[in-house]
């Protein structure tokens, strides 16, 4: 999911960054882009924010004094 969103933020940066100049105030679609990139954005750094459990951290039993 992180790949993911992090794909679709690049796309809308480069979507934004050749957005066709002059640039009205009143132009939608441009505010559209950029709002879905801080949505996207936030959603991202609630993900980057969990914490991962990789191979290390995975509890095993090995059958020591504390065992269950």
């Amino acid at each position: 999911m992180r790949a993911e969103l992090a794909l679709r933020i690049a796309a809308l940066s480069a979507e934004i960054r050749h957005y066709p100049t002059p640039l009205a105030r009143c132009d939608e679609q441009l505010s559209q882009l950029i709002d879905e990139r801080a949505r996207l954005r936030a959603q991202l750094d609630q993900l980057e924010a969990e914490p991962r459990c990789g191979p290390e951290a995975q509890w095993t039993n090995d059958g020591g004094f504390n065992a269950a």
